[in-house]
């Protein structure tokens, strides 16, 4: 039945309907009137789609964003996933309604431009959204394999950035932009990762700075020497919030220019690094490489799988195990000077030792 408060005349509805309540104001001081407006609104209610468990793609990718992936990490990454698949689905669509033909469809049309891991990380994200629905709030789904419909994934490469291709990228990037390029070169960190990065999470006096991962995990990285005077050198943005962020940049669109926190989504940035690597002549290489690169040399520096594998992150070695071809090369190099017969050899002939030398 309505009600209303000490601090209004205008009386009120309230009421559930399986799980769900449902109020507002009856915009009206007359108790009739109010009676036959909470009526109307039960009416309304009921015949919702919602309470069908009917929702839209549009409806039910905002509700896993609000469900599930806001103040995580990965928000930015999922919002930007569901807005690519707004942007080839109808959001309007019923997710009761999705067909495979459908879900086909938005793979052939996203193939014209993205790469298969990406098409595949947005189905499924979708995924996840649709199942979501399904168990949380009782939508019902159209009978559709998302799995089936991925696109079969190239084996990833490990490219490595060369020395003398690392000078020649620092010379044709800009200059604001090589903390950036550094800072993934000094840790094998993923972009998401040095973009979420925040002055609160480097601690200097312990000497180790929380890293955000993939997937939602935190992992506590290290700070060399060089690191530590690296981040004492960075020049930080004077404004909220961009300032309590650790990866700057200047930002061209303000006047005057002022350093703005850097995104995973690019903001421009990406075209400027895709720039610099064609004009110093770098073939087939992306941003994610940096990553590939730090842990090449890491590895070629230790030998020590388990520790890279540490510090990139991997909940499993056998992720890091890509890079094993560096411990293969290593060990060719060291058997390339090895003969297991050639002391031997000298002791039955040592006139053929003389003759060597």
């Amino acid at each position: 039945m309505p009600f209303r408060t000490a601090k209004t005349k205008v009386w009120q509805y309230d009421f559930q309907i399986r799980g769900r309540r449902f109020r507002g104001s009856c915009g009206t001081e007359d108790y009739e009137k109010a009676k036959a407006v909470e009526a109307a609104e039960r009416v309304r209610a009921e015949s919702a789609p919602s309470m069908r468990g009917e929702f839209t793609l549009s409806e039910a990718i905002g509700t896993y964003i609000a469900d599930v992936a806001q103040g995580q990490p990965s928000e930015r990454v999922t919002i930007s996933q569901g807005r690519m698949i707004l942007s080839v689905m109808p959001g309007s669509m019923l997710i009761s309604a999705l067909t495979q033909a459908e879900i086909g469809r938005f793979v052939t049309k996203r193939k014209k431009t993205s790469a298969a891991g990406t098409i595949n990380r947005q189905l499924q994200m979708l995924g996840r959204a649709l199942q979501h629905m399904r168990t949380t709030h009782g939508a019902k789904v159209g009978d559709v394999d998302l799995r089936a419909a991925e696109l079969r994934e190239p084996k990833e490469r490990v490219r490595e950035l060369s020395r003398t291709e690392q000078d020649r990228l620092f010379q044709h990037l800009r200059a604001d932009l090589h903390p950036w390029v550094k800072f993934a070169l000094m840790t094998g960190a993923r972009l998401a990762t040095i973009c979420d990065l925040r002055w609160s999470d480097v601690h200097l006096e312990e000497g180790q700075m929380l890293f955000r991962l993939k997937g939602g995990g935190t992992m506590y990285f290290p700070i060399s020497r060089e690191m530590r005077a690296f981040l004492t050198s960075l020049p930080r943005a004077e404004q909220e919030p961009d300032s309590a962020f650790v990866i700057t940049y200047l930002s061209r669109k303000s006047v005057p220019p002022r350093r703005v926190r850097m995104t995973a989504s690019g903001g421009g940035i990406a075209e400027e690094f895709r720039a610099a690597l064609e004009a110093a002549g770098i073939p087939d290489f992306r941003f994610h490489d940096l990553r590939h690169t730090f842990a090449t040399r890491m590895l070629r520096r230790t030998g020590n799988l388990k520790l890279v594998s540490r510090l990139l992150g991997h909940s499993n070695i056998q992720t890091t195990s890509r890079y094993g071809h560096v411990l293969n090369e290593d060990m060719a190099d060291a058997m390339g000077g090895f003969s297991a017969l050639e002391f031997a050899e000298f002791q039955t002939d040592p006139q053929s030792k003389r003759n060597r030398r």
